[in-house]
C-alpha cells in the first residue's frame, strides 16, 4: 500500500499547475495583442483598453486565484519543492500584472477627468503640427473641453525667468525636451514657439506639448506650455506632471 502511494506520488502531475500556466500564457497573449495591436493600427484604442485589456486582467486574477490552490495541492506531490517555487513564481507574475493596472486605476480616479492641461486657459496655444487639438475659440467648447463648469484646479501658471535671454531659453528648454524623452516636431525662434511629443512606453499613447517663450517689457521672459492628449478623457495626471517638471528643470 506505501508503495503504490509513493508511485502515485512521484508519477502524480500537478494538472492544476498546468491549467494556472496555459491562462497565464493567455493573459499575455491578450496584452500583447492589445499593446501592438493599437500601436500598429489593428485595433482602436476601445478595443485594446476596454476589450482585450480588461479580460487580460480578469484572467490574471482567476490565475493568481489557481496559482494558489496550485501551492496546497503541490503539497502533496513527490516532487513538492519544484511545483511549489513553480506555483509561487507564477502567482508572483499575475500579482505584478494585476497591481500595475490597479494602480492605474487609481492614478485614473485620483486625477480630473481631463486631458488637456495649460497654464493659461483664458489664451489657449494652438498647436502647428497636430491642429486637431485648436478647438473653436467659443466659450462653450472650452468649458466642456476643460472639466466641466470648474476648470482644473491645477496650481499653473506662466513661468518668468530674469536675467536670461530668449535664445538662451530657447536652446535649454529644447535640450530639456530631449533629455525628458520628448520627440521635437516643430521649433521656431522667432516665434518663441516648440512644440514636441511623446509616446507613452507601453501602448504609444501620444501626448503633444506646445511651449512660447516671450520677451517682456521688463526684459523678463515669460514661458507659456501646454500639454494636451490625443485620445482619452483622462491623462492620469501625466500633462500636468509633464509641464512641472519641465518647468523644475528650467528653474
Amino acid at each position: 500500500m506505501s508503495r503504490f502511494k509513493l508511485n502515485q506520488y512521484d508519477e502524480g502531475k500537478n494538472y492544476i499547475f498546468f491549467f494556472m500556466s496555459a491562462l497565464t500564457s493567455f493573459t499575455f497573449i491578450l496584452l500583447l495583442l492589445a499593446v501592438f495591436g493599437y500601436r500598429y493600427g489593428f485595433f482602436s484604442a476601445g478595443y485594446s483598453l476596454m476589450f482585450l485589456t480588461k479580460y487580460a486582467v480578469y484572467s490574471s486574477i482567476i490565475a493568481s486565484a489557481i496559482s494558489l490552490i496550485s501551492i496546497g495541492y503541490s503539497l502533496h506531490l513527490y516532487k513538492k519543492f519544484l511545483n511549489i517555487v513553480s506555483s509561487i513564481f507564477m502567482f508572483a507574475i499575475n500579482i505584478t500584472i494585476i497591481s500595475f493596472f490597479y494602480f492605474q486605476i487609481i492614478d485614473l480616479r485620483s486625477n480630473p477627468v481631463i486631458n488637456d492641461i495649460s497654464t493659461d486657459y483664458h489664451d489657449l496655444l494652438e498647436f502647428k503640427v497636430y491642429t486637431d487639438h485648436n478647438l473653436p475659440k467659443d466659450e462653450h467648447n472650452l468649458i466642456q473641453k476643460f472639466g466641466g463648469f470648474k476648470l482644473p484646479n491645477y496650481e499653473l501658471s506662466p513661468l518668468i525667468l530674469s536675467d536670461v535671454s530668449k535664445e538662451e531659453v530657447f536652446n535649454k528648454s529644447l535640450n530639456i525636451l530631449k533629455n525628458m524623452g520628448l520627440e521635437i516636431t516643430y521649433e521656431n525662434f522667432e516665434e518663441g514657439t516648440i512644440e514636441a511629443l511623446e509616446k507613452s512606453f507601453w501602448y504609444g499613447f501620444t501626448d503633444d506639448m506646445i511651449i512660447k517663450i516671450e520677451k517682456l517689457i521688463t526684459n523678463d521672459i515669460i514661458i507659456n506650455v501646454r500639454s494636451a492628449s490625443r485620445i482619452g478623457r483622462s491623462d492620469f495626471g501625466k500633462n500636468s506632471k509633464r509641464i512641472k517638471s519641465y518647468f523644475v528643470l528650467m528653474q
